[in-house]
């Protein structure tokens, strides 16, 4: 569920961004907007909270996924959000192939996440709240990043050499 709002909230930021910029509205800087607060927020800051209790709170959320608590697997998962949540607020500074490789590192372990949730379910019966509740955002965040940089890259804006905070104001 945070998951979830964490990405609404990168949304409506962006949505706002997009109305208070006095930058033109092309379909290309509206890409660009969404994606980068999917990316700084949904993927910086949602990994850092992610981070956060992976280290901090590791055997709650070990229960809540119906796993067992006091497994070195809590700090392997939480360095991997420590990790992308950084990745994803240098979104703000780095453009470009960055983008590119935050979103395809970031779905890659998102749609692994989802996979193992739903193999938890169906094979042991795990419906422990973040397990089952895991699946959806794990799912759609990925779809979400992916196609907004498919639609920024088709509009012009994935030039490789692309470097700078071309999206600001």
């Amino acid at each position: 569920m945070s998951t979830i709002i964490v990405i609404l909230a990168a949304l409506a930021v962006a949505t706002v961004h997009l109305f208070v910029s006095k930058k033109p509205r092309t379909g290309r800087r509206i890409a660009e907007l969404y994606l980068l607060y999917a990316l700084v927020v949904g993927v910086g800051v949602g990994g850092l909270f992610g981070a956060m209790g992976h280290l901090f709170a590791a055997d709650k959320v070990a229960e809540q996924l119906g796993w067992a608590t006091g497994s070195p697997f809590q700090t392997e998962v939480g360095l991997f959000d420590l990790a992308f949540g950084v990745l994803g607020i240098c979104c703000i500074w780095f453009r470009g192939q960055w983008w590119y490789a935050v979103t395809l590192g970031w779905a890659i372990f998102a749609v692994g996440a989802a996979g193992v949730h739903l193999h938890e379910m169906s094979g042991s019966a795990n419906n422990g709240a973040l397990n089952a509740g895991s699946v959806l955002p794990d799912l759609i965040v990925p779809v979400l990043l992916v196609v907004l940089l498919i639609v920024r890259h088709r509009l012009g804006g994935g030039a490789p050499d692309e470097v700078g905070a071309e999206a600001e104001g």
